[in-house]
């Protein structure tokens, strides 16, 4: 679903084709939409989540940053801390693989850097140290040697056992610094690999990850209070030593107040569950607006109609104020009588009616998240009348 799909349809909906005399403007109706999406969201926002580095002796952190810059975050849904289990990561390649020029196309003129991060079944660690070749005429492909392997099965006594299950490499385009997934070897035992990828097929990859959650994970998960922009817990014993602002992850700054600056959060832990180094991992589950735009969208594909309905609802509710300049006139000698009063009314109407449709749409999308919440909690046995409560 893109933006023009819901422009196109709310056209439809409005009988309002594409002509010369268009009632509404394209901008006239992204603006409804823009209005329609940001009233969904608050109803059903779009939930992404991030795993954020603990930071010696801290509780309080700045807002992850975003998927996306264009849509910030809103809110914080709920945090899982500790994320796995203490001291069960393994650490990062100590080296890269050894490369060599062959035979080849596909690659560019110019210098690629490749690394090597290990996988887990709790997750993955962070790249080891750059190694990097420079590609000649015809010699535009790739062998890697030597790719590390990862250390043998740890065992943590009555907790479980962390097994290294394969690697990702990573590469940047021609040129670069910006790694990319380049392949994945699902063992532990491959040590060679051949890169004919060209930079084209690799530049919508992901990037390798900021934080290492190759841990052991915790079952059950710890799901923690927090309150948010509040630093109620802060305190001269438990902050970090350069203070709480700066980059997610990252100890910030003294020279502001905790939260001027940015949006930040804190986590309520006494002081026995305060972190005590860098290595404990947080899992920050945040809501956003949903994208809708000419690259795609976040909202479900069974919730388009109900963007559709609330932008028309907008369109037709801005359109109602300029007939408001509409009035009764009645010319004194022909008593030609000219009454343009109803227009406004009969606009207020419509923009009404499909406001009311708007709302109960949404009402129902809070039912249904509702239900399958409650649904959850209560391991299915939800009351008969729930929804009176």
């Amino acid at each position: 679903m893109l933006l023009s799909d819901v422009e196109n349809a709310c056209r439809l909906d409005l009988f309002d084709l594409a002509g010369a005399s268009q009632r509404w403007s394209n901008a006239d109706l992204d603006r409804a939409i823009d209005k329609a999406v940001e009233r969904y969201t608050q109803y059903y926002p779009n939930i992404a989540m991030v795993d954020m580095q603990a930071q010696p002796f801290q509780r309080t952190y700045p807002y992850p940053a975003s998927w996306n810059s264009a849509y910030p975050v809103l809110w914080l849904e709920r945090i899982l801390y500790p994320l796995q289990v203490y001291g069960s990561v393994f650490a990062s390649p100590t080296a890269g693989p050894s490369l060599s020029l062959t035979s080849g196309t596909n690659l560019g003129l110019d210098v690629y850097k490749y690394a090597v991060s290990l996988l887990t079944q709790g997750g993955e660690t962070t790249p080891g140290p750059l190694v990097q070749v420079t590609t000649t005429s015809s010699n535009q492909a790739v062998n890697l040697a030597s790719i590390p392997l990862g250390p043998l099965a740890q065992a943590l006594p009555a907790v479980g056992t962390n097994t290294v299950i394969g690697r990702n490499i990573y590469r940047t385009l021609v040129g670069g610094s910006t790694l990319y997934l380049l392949a994945t070897l699902a063992d532990n035992t491959t040590t060679s690999y051949l890169d004919t990828a060209s930079d084209a097929s690799l530049a919508n990859m992901p990037q390798p990850p900021l934080v290492n959650t190759s841990g052991i994970m915790l079952w059950p998960p710890i799901e923690r209070a927090f309150a948010e922009y509040s630093n109620l817990y802060d305190s001269s014993t438990a902050l970090a030593a350069g203070g709480n602002l700066g980059n997610m992850g990252a100890v910030g700054s003294h020279q502001g107040t905790t939260g001027a600056s940015m949006s930040t959060f804190t986590l309520k832990l006494d002081n026995s569950e305060l972190p005590k180094d860098n290595t404990l991992i947080m899992r920050v589950f945040y809501a956003t607006r949903h994208q809708l735009d000419s690259q795609g969208s976040t909202i479900p594909e069974i919730h388009r109609d109900i963007i559709v309905l609330g932008a028309c609802a907008y369109a037709l509710e801005a359109y109602q104020i300029p007939t408001n300049d509409n009035f009764a006139f009645q010319d004194g000698s022909v008593r030609d009588h000219l009454d343009d009063t109803a227009i406004p009314g009969a606009w207020l109407r419509a923009s009404q009616n499909k406001m009311t449709q708007f709302q109960r749409r949404l009402e129902e999308i809070k039912r249904q998240r509702d239900y399958a919440s409650s649904a959850i909690a209560q391991w299915g046995q939800v009351q008969r009348y729930w929804w009176r409560i």
